[in-house]
C-alpha cells in the first residue's frame, strides 16, 4: 500500500532526478534525507529545500539553508515541506528571508493498466525542447527562454522525462505536460493549453498521455483552480505542502 510518506519521497527523488539532469545544476541530500536541489533558474520552486519527512529535522534545514545561501547566489530558492510549519522552521526560512508561506495540495493517484492516448497527442524529445518551451511558456505567461533553461534538449531526451505536445489537426501545438519518472513513480508537471484553445480536450489528452507513461503510482501540486480537474483522472489531495519563498 502506498502512503504519503511514499509519495513525499517519491517527490523528493523526482526533483533531485530533473536536477541531475539540468547542465550546471546542484543538488546535495543530507544524512536524514532533505534534499537541497539548484536548477538556477529565476522560479523559486525549482530551487528547493525539500523536506519528505512528517518530522522534519531542523538542524538538516538550517545546515542546507545556509548552503543554498551560498550557493545560489542571485536566484531565488525555496523550502517545501508538508504541512505548515513550526515556528523552529519559520525561524530559519526568515532568517534567509523565506517569509511568503503558499499553501499547495499535494495530490496523489495510482493507476492501473495504460489510458488509451489520443492520436492528436504525441511525446517529443530533445530535438524540439524549444517547442515545448514556447507552448509552456504561453500556458503559463512566462518567457520561452525561462522555460528551455530546466527542459533543455538533454533532459527530454532522458529517459526519466516523459513530455508530450496536443496538436491541432493542422499539426499546431496548444498543450503540453511533463513527467519526471523514478521507479514506479512519476511526477506530473506544466499541464496546461494555450489560452486561444482551452475548453476543447487538450489538456485532458495530455493527462491521458502522461498517465500511460510507464509508471504506475503519480504526484502533484496542483491549486484550488486545477484539483478538481485533477479529480477526474482520480487523484485525490493526500495532503497540502507548504512552499516558504522570499
Amino acid at each position: 500500500m502506498q502512503t504519503k510518506d511514499s509519495f513525499a519521497y517519491a517527490f523528493r527523488d523526482g526533483i533531485e532526478a530533473l536536477t541531475s539532469l539540468v547542465p550546471g545544476s546542484y543538488h546535495t541530500t543530507a544524512p536524514n534525507g532533505t534534499l537541497l536541489a539548484l536548477t538556477y533558474s529565476v522560479i523559486p520552486a525549482l530551487n528547493p529545500i525539500v523536506v519528505p519527512q512528517a518530522d522534519p529535522d531542523s538542524d538538516e534545514v538550517a545546515t542546507l539553508a545556509g548552503l543554498a545561501a551560498r550557493k545560489a547566489g542571485p536566484v531565488p530558492w525555496s523550502v517545501r515541506l508538508r504541512g505548515e510549519p513550526g515556528e523552529r522552521l519559520r525561524e530559519i526560512a526568515a532568517r534567509h528571508g523565506r517569509t511568503t508561506a503558499t499553501s499547495q495540495p499535494f495530490m496523489t493517484a495510482t493507476v492501473d493498466g495504460a489510458r488509451a492516448v489520443d492520436a492528436s497527442v504525441r511525446q517529443i524529445k530533445g530535438d524540439e525542447f524549444r517547442t515545448f518551451a514556447t507552448v509552456v511558456a504561453g500556458v503559463f505567461g512566462a518567457p520561452p527562454e525561462l522555460v528551455s533553461a530546466v527542459y533543455t534538449a538533454e533532459v527530454l531526451d532522458s529517459p526519466q522525462v516523459a513530455a508530450f505536445l496536443a496538436e491541432t489537426p493542422r499539426g499546431e501545438p496548444v498543450a503540453a505536460g511533463v513527467a519526471v519518472i523514478t521507479g514506479e513513480y512519476a511526477g506530473l508537471a506544466n499541464i496546461g493549453t494555450l489560452p486561444a484553445f482551452r475548453g476543447q480536450g487538450h489538456a485532458r489528452k495530455v493527462t491521458e498521455a502522461l498517465l500511460s507513461s510507464g509508471a504506475k503510482h503519480f504526484y502533484l501540486h496542483a491549486d484550488e483552480q486545477t484539483t478538481g480537474f485533477f479529480e477526474r483522472f482520480g487523484f485525490a489531495t493526500a495532503e497540502n505542502w507548504t512552499m516558504l519563498t522570499p
